[in-house]
């Protein structure tokens, strides 16, 4: 703890910090301030925990300190020093926050009351205001993931403008920060790291900050809010980059991705922080990297390739030449392949199209964020990415031969009585609804839906045939809830009613 002592009278100061050493009181810090300005000054700068302040000084009362230290936010417990003719001053000092006050002649028995008095109130609020921080991180934290995926509503974006102190005027910008890796004998955990670096950016910055969850243990999430945020980013830079060039020296390598200055905290402010960081990937980690407006397009495949003839010539060859192949394009179109969707996209459903059977939920993975959060560098990542293609090439059953189309046939089959969609059958094997309806009708001659209609037609048949069950419950048998709507189907299927169809069968019921 840090003391501050203000008292014009120098004989007082020195009194008080002799009894201190009597009563093993231990400050980190000691100071001392001849009138009410300097005490002022010196609390801004040094934001002692107890100040001991005299009533009347010159250039700023004890009361005027009381006020300046409230209104500034300066988190301490202070005691009040004055006469019996000024006690109109301490009433007025106590109900702005002073804690206590101490009448004059000053007694080592009632400044000893007074300082534990202070303590323990310093003690106390800290608890309290560490406890209301993280009610408020907390709520900050559910508006903010909630703003990555979707703009909040003008209730939930006052109430986030509420918790940060901000006003509609206000800039923000958002940072993704990311640890490949500390010294555990310096940090203990990646809790530690994440408190060192908020510990050392709060006291460096004039805005609003706050350091929030991020997706994994390893990240979190910056936030940076203050009016015209934007004449301030050099400043922000520059602070940035030395706390993290500091941390990388004390053994804890991190990375920030910071988004460009905007009006509201949205999506797209989250998507700039995230896409600046993943240039870790193709620059290294422990540096600062920024939003750029001219980054490649990733979203795209690359224009010079012919990937049509690629696929032809693929279709004819043996599954370790496609296998050597597609990992050596993988390599080639790097850095392309990090956090590009598109491309792993492509590549699977060009796996599926050649009649290979790649696994939906090893392939999912590479398009998720947290796959990639995970590794640290592209060697890592193009190696399972490579692994996944020669596995998918080189070990598929041989059940698995069959084409995208064979397979979905043998899906409606099997799940007809299920309540499908094209885009759930599409889905399924993770392809393009359009794509998917177009290569199944050019193979088997009928749309996946009227296939599976087919497919629902011949089981009602079958158990209209063989069975007593009421047509209305048939419906449901094949997938049909709403059993007019079965009706007009089966009608317009087999050209007569259920009840028309059962009655011209012959039958040989139990």
């Amino acid at each position: 703890m840090k003391l501050l002592i203000a008292d014009d009278e120098s004989l007082i100061r020195e009194a008080i910090v002799a009894r201190l050493k009597k009563g093993n009181y231990e400050f980190e810090e000691i100071y001392q301030a001849g009138d009410g300005l300097e005490a002022w000054s010196a609390a801004k700068k040094h934001r002692p925990e107890i100040i001991i302040t005299d009533v009347r000084m010159d250039g700023m009362s004890g009361l005027g300190l009381v006020q300046s230290c409230q209104a500034a936010g300066i988190p301490c417990s202070i005691i009040v020093i004055s006469g019996y003719a000024e006690f109109e001053y301490v009433q007025n000092a106590m109900y702005h926050g002073a804690c206590c006050y101490l009448l004059k002649p000053i007694t080592q028995e009632k400044l000893f009351d007074a300082l534990d008095k202070a303590i323990q109130k310093y003690t106390d609020m800290t608890r309290l205001s560490e406890v209301e921080e993280q009610n408020t991180l907390l709520r900050i934290n559910q508006l903010l993931q909630k703003a990555r995926s979707n703009p909040l509503n003008e209730q939930e974006y006052d109430s986030l403008l509420s918790l940060l102190g901000a006003d509609r005027d206000w800039q923000f910008i958002t940072g993704a920060a990311h640890v490949s890796r500390y010294d555990q004998n310096r940090y203990f955990s990646m809790e530690n790291v994440y408190s060192a670096l908020d510990a050392s950016l709060a006291p460096r910055l004039s805005m609003t900050f706050r350091l929030l969850p991020g997706n994994s243990a390893q990240d979190r999430i910056l936030l940076f809010a203050g009016s015209r945020l934007d004449t301030l980013e050099k400043e922000l830079n520059q602070v940035l980059e030395s706390q993290v060039t500091k941390l990388n020296v004390l053994g804890a390598v991190i990375t920030l991705g910071l988004s460009f200055p905007a009006p509201a905290v949205g999506p797209e402010l989250f998507e700039q922080s995230e896409k600046a960081l993943n240039q870790r990937f193709h620059s290294g980690n422990g540096k600062v990297y920024y939003a750029v407006n001219s980054s490649p397009d990733t979203t795209q495949l690359p224009g010079d390739l012919d990937w049509k003839s690629l696929e032809n010539d693929l279709r004819c060859k043996s599954p370790e030449y496609t296998a050597r192949k597609i990992c050596s394009l993988i390599d080639s179109l790097y850095p392309l392949v990090h956090n590009s969707e598109y491309l792993i996209q492509y590549i699977y459903e060009m796996l599926i199209r050649l009649n290979y059977s790649p696994s939906k939920k090893n392939w999912d993975r590479f398009t998720d964020g947290k796959f990639w959060a995970s590794y640290e560098n592209k060697d890592e990542i193009l190696s399972l990415i490579k692994e996944e293609i020669s596995f998918t090439c080189l070990n598929r059953p041989a059940e698995m031969n069959k084409s995208v189309t064979e397979q979905a046939k043998s899906f409606l089959r099997e799940h007809y009585r299920e309540q499908l969609s094209m885009e759930m059958l599409a889905a399924h094997y993770h392809l393009n609804p359009r794509y998917f309806s177009t290569a199944f009708k050019k193979k088997e001659g009928v749309s996946p839906i009227d296939y599976l209609t087919g497919v629902r037609m011949e089981a009602a048949k079958d158990t209209l045939k063989n069975t007593d069950i009421p047509a209305s419950e048939v419906a449901s048998l094949v997938g049909y809830e709403d059993p007019r709507y079965f009706y007009k189907v089966f009608k317009k299927y087999a050209g007569m009613t259920p009840t028309e169809f059962r009655s011209r069968q012959p039958r040989s019921l139990p």
